[in-house]
């Protein structure tokens, strides 16, 4: 189950995740929310803390850009995998206390990295400051709580923590030095191991790598009297065994970060010691500035790195006879199988998928199992199907018809409406500026007249299982869409999508694409009443979807392109859940991005739109979002939404 108010902004989910995969070089890293803040390279993901939700949106935004810094610049690069898998063994099979020693360790390791990240970055000591003075009140509160109830292991672990926030900026210094002093004494420890923990942040700030870090903990957990001191109840601090990399740099590295080495191109080869390279028959000699030789030959063959390619170059030399060399080193390319390219390519075409992928969705993690079926919807042949859908046109007529006269009038005055203020034309009234304007604009000239609105208009219907209450409203609002384009020629496509839950399998997630009309057919009269067999069936997968409608409409040549997109909540499908959001959001972006209009018209249940609700639709779509309370009003509040975007173009 998923709570709604839980859930946080997908444009600040995306902006985080992409700030983590820029840090982390990790491409397919994913953005989880969680208790604590961690990094886990066997996945990969980072989590950025729960702690962050209920602050104002500027502190929440700083602390989770700390949380993503210290995760994936200070845990991804600096934390060492095998050094952190070695200390937590030794914790469960030898530490006194297991879970103190844990969170010692994870709390020493992070603050390690925190002057590793501020070092390396200076900019992040702003993100940095705010988390230390949000963490040191909340420390010392809890070390204050855990103090009252005895919890000694606790409370000194809360107190060490309000220290180390309290060092940096020296804010609250005091307060924390006394608390810190009050739980060390409450845990039995004397004078001496008291100095020590409170020179611990220094120390363990200054050390290279996590394997000193580790020893340092070990060290002073084991020799610790622990007579007065148990184990800790509650977790603030967690480090597992993925939170590292398996070649971690030292504090002293300061060079690129680099998650892989660079591959080398496809066919080029490693240079060999001498005394290993075979015996040549022939050798070719060259001048290169890579190499210790300079004879005259041909200049290209003793370059020891190169990809694979059948392309010489884009010169023009002199041919001689050494151009015979040119047959011992013809690229390795095979040729294409350019038949069953094209066999791919005509199913493509077939199914309305553009060549190349899904679409702009294609590339994204989520879709790779995903596939289109593209079912087209036949004319109507019922006679009670048709008598149902001249029920419908005649609902809808009293808003087709204002609707298309507004357009029709505003062509018509698009036509006999002059252009004033020009530098060249006719005469036109206004000629009192040039006693006054040294360079006067007082011409002007008719306009070219419009004949049609130059648009293409996709409708994309969500026909999820929650839909089942509000398809005869549907029915009756894309009757309306479809009679209005069709009187004023405007090609429009009419499509409901949906996910095929049944036939989901680890290999296949079949997505269903009901074709009512396509833009070859939307003129014709007899396919209305396809509109009808639009009927509510399983998931959503709304980000894929758009995407794949955003790259049907790039393929038209109209210069104005609109998606509208009938929904009634957030998408749910098959493991497409909060990513889902922030995949739809992303699709919506794109679109918007190559110049298509979207636009969402949210289906409410009848009485008042919830906040939540609300809020959850413009994080998914932003302004392009229309709330609709009541399924009855999607006529009404359609016609305005058409009307202005016939008629975008025409005003400008």
């Amino acid at each position: 189950m998923r709570f709604l108010e839980n859930e946080v902004d997908s444009l600040q989910r995306m902006q985080l995740t992409d700030l983590a995969r820029a840090f982390s070089g990790e491409r397919e890293l994913k953005l989880e929310f969680s208790y604590l803040a961690y990094y886990d390279a066997n996945v990969p993901a980072v989590g950025v803390s729960a702690f962050w939700k209920d602050y104002d949106p500027e502190t929440a935004m700083s602390g989770m850009k700390a949380d993503i810094y210290l995760r994936t610049l200070g845990s991804a690069w600096y934390s060492d995998a095998e050094a952190i898998r070695t200390y937590l063994a030794w914790t469960d099979k030898e530490a006194p206390q297991p879970e103190l020693a844990k969170q010692w360790f994870a709390l020493g390791e992070e603050y390690r990295l925190e002057y590793i990240c501020t070092r390396r970055r200076p900019g992040m000591l702003r993100a940095f400051e705010v988390r230390r003075r949000r963490y040191g009140v909340y420390y010392a509160a809890k070390a204050a709580m855990h103090g009252g109830r005895q919890e000694r292991a606790d409370a000194l672990l809360c107190a060490l923590a309000a220290y180390c926030c309290a060092l940096p900026g020296g804010e609250g210094l005091q307060e924390a030095e006394a608390t810190l002093e009050s739980a060390c004494l409450a845990a039995g420890l004397q004078q001496e191991k008291t100095e020590r923990v409170k020179a611990f942040p220094g120390l363990v700030q200054r050390l290279e790598t996590t394997a000193e870090a580790a020893e340092l903990c070990r060290a002073w957990l084991t020799g610790w009297d622990q007579a007065d001191l148990s184990d800790c109840r509650s977790v603030y601090f967690a480090i597992g065994p993925g939170s590292g990399s398996g070649e971690a740099f030292p504090l002293s590295y300061i060079g690129e970060l680099k998650r892989t080495r660079k591959h080398k191109p496809k066919g080029s080869r490693e240079e060999s010691p001498a005394e290993e390279r075979p015996e040549q028959g022939e050798r070719l000699p060259a001048w290169h500035r890579d190499t210790e030789k300079r004879e005259d030959s041909l200049l290209r063959f003793d370059i020891e790195q190169g990809g694979v390619s059948s392309r010489i170059g884009d010169h023009v030399r002199e041919g001689d006879a050494g151009d015979q060399a040119l047959g011992i080193v013809q690229g390795a390319s095979g040729a294409a199988d350019r038949q069953e390219q094209g066999d791919a390519d005509e199913r493509r075409q077939r199914l309305g998928s553009p060549p190349g992928g899904h679409g702009g969705s294609a590339g994204s993690p989520l879709h790779r199992k995903v596939h289109a079926e593209w079912r087209e919807a036949k004319p109507a042949e019922d006679a009670d199907e048709l008598a149902r859908y001249r029920a419908l046109v005649r609902a809808a007529a009293p808003m087709v018809k204002p609707l298309q006269r507004t357009i029709r009038l505003t062509l018509e005055q698009r036509r006999t409406e002059a252009r004033s203020g020009l530098p060249a034309g006719r005469l036109g009234r206004k000629l009192y500026q040039a006693a006054w304007e040294p360079l006067p604009r007082v011409f002007e000239k008719k306009r070219e007249p419009e004949r049609e609105p130059d648009a293409a208009i996709a409708l994309l219907i969500d026909c999820s299982a929650s839909m089942y209450d509000k398809m005869e409203q549907v029915h009756l609002g894309v009757t309306l869409f479809h009679e209005t384009l069709r009187s004023l020629r405007v090609p429009h496509e009419i499509v409901g999508f949906w996910e095929d839950a049944d036939q989901v399998t680890s290999e296949a997630v079949p997505n269903v694409f009901h074709v009512v009309t396509d833009y070859s057919r939307c003129f014709s009269g007899r396919i209305g009443p396809a509109i009808l067999r639009l009927q509510p069936e399983q998931d959503n997968r709304d980000g894929y979807a758009i995407s794949e409608m955003a790259s049907r409409l790039l393929r038209r040549p109209e210069r104005q392109k609109v998606l509208l997109v009938f929904t009634d909540g957030e998408p749910s499908a098959s493991d497409y859940h909060e990513e889902g959001i922030v995949d739809t959001s992303e699709a919506v972006l794109s679109a918007r991005r190559k110049g298509i209009d979207v636009i969402s018209l949210f289906l409410g249940s009848g009485g008042p739109i919830r906040d939540t609700d609300s809020i959850a639709m413009r994080n998914l779509y932003g302004r392009g979002t229309v709330l609709v309370p009541e399924v009855s009003e999607l006529g009404p509040q359609l016609a305005p939404i058409l009307r202005r975007l016939l008629l975008k173009r025409l005003q400008r």
